[in-house]
């Protein structure tokens, strides 16, 4: 705005004008460019008179050249004041001895992070609640939780970073505490003694509901012993991954380095841990596969200490669990009640009644929708100095309070960063914190709000207590911000807005004596930001941008160069090359927005059977050639690339399956690569989400959605947060993992391959697609569609992705079919799509080598399939898919009806709810299966295991 620029007095002292602008001017980014030209533009306004003087301009009580970067200067001097310095031989809390150590990344780095609100308790209310209004079919509580949990926080863990969260991480509902005061169910702690020398102390201890004034870390015991071995063994309620949390009791006599080991499905996976810091809570180390039962072999944590000194021993847990802390309302509020009905004896209530009726109160929820407040309740934070600074009275208040003490109690304590005796605290160097959120604002139009960054200097008469500026969390804010807008700008082609860098004394910016910012992401209000804010490849893009963000940050601090990690890797293909050896092949992708994200080597990752992923091994090329140990066992494999900077995000996964037979293998093709987010429409004063159009897909899986929007009046006002007007949505999905794209189909196809009797191998559809990929040596072709379909860019809605029928996949099956290979094809959208595609090409490609012609989208509402007359004997089946969101996968929400377009295909199969074809099959010299619905989607094992026995004898049937 202009009223920026316009000054509000000068002085002149000696050699120098100085200019004071309002405080406005410090919220743009300020660079030597903008400087420079402020400075001159202001010579040439005061005239001739002070031509020959300096002219400094000043603006939130800082002269304008402070406020630009450390890292953008080459003029300017570097600010020493504001550079955090490297503390010597900081210790390494958690060392996992399986990865891969960056030498450039973020290794031994420490950032404190943080995903928004959470559920809370209203004492005037009497219930637990969202901090903010459920609109767009999600609440800023979730929404941001879709960034930090899948995204952010494991890229920097992948770059070698130990991320601190407030707040359950885990989604698991399950939890298990092996302890040795009491354990869950019957789950075992054992200690192997060298000796009898075992010291005992406060820890942790078990109990179903955590009260008022419970710190769970001082319930129970501890112990201390050395030379000797502990060994938890839980019993694991249900097959499924689960966070695994250590802890011990603080003690500077405790070992700087405690051996962990991880048994899972996959293998071991080995910890190293500093004792000497961290104790009293509850420490992440990973998350891991266990199966179903007690069995110590391929469930357990063993913890040795390996330097002679005392090994700290508490409960281990494993899985998120169900929240526990138990809440009450007001006194003010009981007495309110009671007072309503006075004097009257059918409706008065005695003090017994009261108490009876207003008692205490847990969410009832999965513990990671809960706040931070309950959370470091759970964690063994201290109540006053830590969650609750308000006495109890106002949760509220005290969750947004919380986040930035607990990072200066993380820091705190004679072995932390400032050594300082007097201050309590875990010991842990904190290097910066970042607060989560997207409350940026609205607009009444369609335009974007965009990204707001807050920092305060306002503590410490502007300084940390190591004596550094705290313009650092400027510096911190710019740099972020900046990456990204540029980041966002360039890769959805759109000018994402800056909001501005705002210096306020907002508590988690004020707080913490770290460098901090408070990331104002969008607006999830409005509808063009959050437009962007529900689709899967926005949030990773975002997360990436805030990744190199604080690479730079810190690197820059450190006087040191950095490296990005790569992107993941793509081509990736499985292919037989001799008697049980198989060819992996994959290629590295580039990444335009950071020239340093090259990879260098490889791991690669392999699974058993239905067991967890081992802990990889790295390969110097893009390709490797492995043997298969045994016949009819499955085995999976996935691919993620390295660099001094870090590890990429992982590929697809791809399996292969050998039998003991002559048969020839089938060809697995997945080409279901789609994630995107929900249809969205804006037309006539009505707009939202159109999930009866397409509810999107999930990266792996959705844990953002509370229910459905159902008020689409753009004038719909808001009245509170129970009555939020216009993007109101259900609450029935709150806590739900929704499945979404796993990229893990060809083990579901797979699996009912090899029951048929049939080796296969798997490929990506890119890998398929290429002219050179030779298909003619397979016994039948299996192509995975799920979701795949035609889906607007959000880069531009003029571009699409995802489209089923390219030319090269038209040309490839082109070359299949006239190979006279077979073919089995699923998927819900392979009739859809040949509408979509308004081309006669595409018809014509359908009608003469799919002998398929589309009938109707979202042609059922239930998922049950019955086989026709015309296919018998080859199929005779009864099955049912799921279309709901609560299934082991995603729900076909919009199955195809396809026809037979000539004479030589017919009907395979119908759908019981109305009939029309979900399956056409053709006979001749490639024999052609089109399903309308995903094969993966078949609810049961068994019918998916009968159907693909019948496709297996179909593509030998000629």
């Amino acid at each position: 705005p202009e009223s920026m620029f316009k000054p509000d007095s000068l002085t002149v002292t000696g050699n120098t004008v100085n200019v004071f602008f309002p405080v406005v001017l410090s919220y743009m980014p300020i660079r030597e460019s903008t400087n420079n030209q402020l400075k001159e533009s202001l010579k040439v306004s005061l005239g001739r008179r002070f031509k020959k003087l300096d002219v400094i301009a000043y603006t939130n009580g800082y002269a304008t050249d402070r406020l630009i970067p450390n890292i953008y200067r080459s003029a300017i001097e570097t600010d020493d004041t504001r550079i955090i310095k490297t503390r010597a031989q900081k210790p390494s809390l958690v060392m996992r001895v399986d990865a891969w150590h960056p030498a450039v990344g973020l290794e031994n780095e420490y950032i404190a992070l943080w995903h928004s609100h959470g559920l809370y308790f209203d004492q005037s209310l009497d219930r637990w609640e969202w901090q903010r209004a459920k609109i767009f079919g999600t609440v800023e509580d979730l929404s941001v939780m879709g960034y930090v949990l899948p995204y952010l926080t494991p890229m920097l863990e992948r770059a070698g970073a130990t991320v601190m969260l407030p707040r359950e991480r885990d989604t698991q509902k399950h939890e298990v505490i092996v302890d040795n005061d009491r354990s869950t169910g019957n789950s075992e702690f054992v200690l192997q003694l060298a000796n009898e020398d075992v010291a005992t102390g406060l820890g942790f201890r078990m109990t179903d509901t955590i009260f008022q004034n419970i710190n769970p870390f001082v319930q129970g015991t501890s112990l201390k012993v050395k030379n000797d071995t502990a060994v938890y063994i839980p019993e694991i309620p249900a097959t499924g991954n689960y966070a695994v949390y250590i802890s011990y009791p603080a003690s500077e006599t405790n070992t700087h380095s405690a051996l962990y080991t991880v048994t899972h499905a996959g293998g071991s996976t080995r910890f190293v841990i500093d004792q000497t810091i961290g104790g009293g809570t509850w420490i992440y180390l990973g998350t891991f596969l266990f199966r179903e039962g007690k069995e110590r072999q391929c469930s357990s944590v063993t913890a040795i200490s390996t330097d002679g000194r005392d090994l700290a021993l508490d409960a281990v847990r494993f899985g998120g669990g169900m929240g526990n802390i138990a809440r009450r309302p007001s006194e003010g509020f009981v007495s309110n009640q009671w007072s309503l009905n006075p004097g009257n004896p059918d409706t008065a209530k005695d003090d017994e009644s009261v108490r009876r009726e207003y008692t205490w109160k847990i969410s009832g929820k999965p513990r990671y929708l809960e706040g931070a407040r309950y959370w470091l309740q759970y964690a063994g934070m201290p109540d006053s100095v830590v969650y609750s600074q308000n006495k109890f009275k106002n949760d509220y208040n005290d969750d947004y309070m919380s986040r930035g003490e607990w990072v200066n109690y993380l820091m705190g304590g004679e072995n932390g960063p400032m050594g300082r005796k007097d201050m309590k605290g875990l010991g842990i160097p904190v290097d910066i914190s970042l607060a989560f959120h997207t409350d940026a604002g609205i607009t009444p139009d369609t335009s974007i709000v965009g990204t707001l960054g807050i920092y305060s200097t306002a503590a410490g008469e502007g300084l940390f207590p190591d004596g550094a500026s705290r313009l650092a969390s400027r510096d911190l804010t710019d740099i972020i911000q900046t990456q990204i807008t540029e980041d966002i700008s360039s890769s959805y082609n759109i000018k994402w807005s800056r909001r501005g860098l705002w210096d306020k004394s907002y508590s988690e910016a004020r707080k913490p004596n770290a460098p901090a910012m408070l990331l104002e992401l969008l607006s999830h209000q409005n509808l063009a930001d959050q437009q962007y804010g529900l689709d899967p490849r926005f949030r990773f893009c975002v997360s990436r941008a805030v990744y190199k963000g604080m690479l730079k940050f810190l690197a820059y601090n450190e006087g040191r160069p950095y490296v990005v990690a790569p992107l993941p890797v793509d081509h990736f293909a499985i292919v037989l090359s001799g008697e049980k050896k198989v060819k992996l092949s994959w290629e590295p992708v580039s990444d335009p927005l950071e020239p340093t994200a090259k990879s260098d080597r490889y791991k690669v990752y392999k699974r058993t059977g239905d067991g967890g992923f081992d802990n990889g091994m790295i390969v110097e090329g893009n390709s490797v050639e492995l043997n298969i140990d045994s016949y009819n066992v499955i085995y999976s494999f996935k691919i993620t690339a390295l660099n001094d900077g870090g590890e990429s995000f992982d590929s697809e996964i791809l399996s292969v399956g050998l039998v003991d037979t002559n048969a020839t293998p089938v060809l697995v093709v997945n080409g279901f690569d789609r994630i995107s987010g929900p249809a969205w429409f804006d037309k006539g004063g009505m707009a939202g989400v159109a999930w009866w159009n397409d509810k999107g897909v999930a990266d792996h899986y959705d844990i953002v959605s509370v229910g459905k929007q159902y008020d689409f009046d753009r004038y719909s006002q808001w009245l509170d947060d129970d009555n939020p007007g216009w993007g109101a949505s259900y609450s029935d999905a709150e806590g739900s993992v929704i499945p979404g794209n796993s990229f893990d189909y060809p083990y579901i196809h797979g699996k009912a391959l090899m029951n048929a009797g049939r080796s296969f191998v798997s490929v990506s559809d890119e890998v398929f697609c290429q002219p050179s990929f030779a298909t003619s040596s397979y016994g039948g072709i299996d192509i995975i569609l799920g979701e795949e379909k035609t889906t607007p860019s959000i880069a531009s809605m003029r571009n699409h992705e995802f489209s089923i029928y390219t030319p090269l996949f038209m040309q490839k099956l082109v070359s299949v079919i006239d190979d006279g290979t077979s073919l089995f094809i699923s998927g819900s959208y392979v009739g859809t799509e040949i509408v979509s595609a308004s081309d006669t090409t595409v018809m014509k490609f359908a009608a003469g080598y799919l002998h398929i012609k589309p009938r109707t989208d979202h042609a059922v509402n239930s998922g049950n399939v019955y086989s026709t007359d015309y296919s018998f004997p080859v199929f005779n089946d009864k099955l049912t898919f799921t279309m709901g969101d609560d299934g082991e996968v995603y729900g076909a929400e919009s199955p195809d009806a396809i026809e037979p377009a000539d004479k030589r295909a017919v009907v395979a199969f119908r759908y019981s709810e109305n009939n029309t074809s979900a399956g056409v099959m053709y006979k001749g010299e490639s024999n052609i299966l089109v399903l309308g619905f995903p094969f993966e989607t078949i609810t049961s094992e068994n019918d998916r295991n009968q159907l693909m026995k019948q496709v297996s004898d179909f593509f030998n049937n000629k």
